[in-house]
């Protein structure tokens, strides 16, 4: 009972808010019109702020690419379709009242890759999907455009299963909104 009565106690020093985000990526790079990369992403994700500075983001990323590469007197095309599920612990470097406010975060996600590859005009082959559940780290920063509105931007880092133990770096640079309430 008097651990409840310190709690109740404690919880008007402690700043329980929500924030709720969207983010949007694209990336192309071309070498010519036969080989090409084509990626887009788009981010939904929700914080529960513990402390004024500190919580916990769930987030959901649905991605695409098309990757075109002419090898030979073969065109291979590579469909990819990418789902991740991350939680992050983030911690702000200032108030919530800031305009700019600067962050970190660092947590995990499962990812789930589907890849199509079809050569030239022939039917297409549908791999396996990768799911693994990988560390992911970022940072980046906040600029409030009016009290519960705020431009967001960031840095994201997570590594990418290929088969067996192999896996790339990625990482992402990401732009949205996001609301507090």
């Amino acid at each position: 009972m008097l651990n409840l009565m310190i709690l109740l106690m404690a919880a008007p020093a402690m700043a329980f808010f929500t924030e709720f985000g969207t983010a949007y990526s694209r990336k192309k790079t071309s070498f010519d019109s036969n080989n090409y990369t084509d990626s887009e992403s788009i981010t939904g994700s929700i914080s529960f702020y513990f402390f004024e500075r500190i919580a916990i983001e769930v987030s959901y990323t649905d991605a695409s690419s098309i990757r075109q590469e002419k090898i030979g007197g073969s065109q291979y095309t590579t469909y990819q379709k990418t789902k991740v599920v991350g939680a992050d612990l983030i911690y702000v470097f200032a108030d919530r009242k800031a305009t700019f406010q600067p962050y970190i975060k660092g947590g995990g996600a499962q990812l789930t890759r589907q890849q199509t590859i079809q050569v030239d005009s022939l039917d297409r082959e549908i791999l396996d999907p990768d799911v693994a559940v990988v560390p992911s780290y970022g940072g980046g920063f906040k600029i409030a455009l009016t009290d519960s509105l705020n431009f967001k931007m960031s840095y994201d880092a997570w590594k990418t299963p290929i088969g067996g133990t192999l896996t790339t770096d990625d990482s992402q640079i990401r732009a949205g909104l996001s609301w507090v309430l």
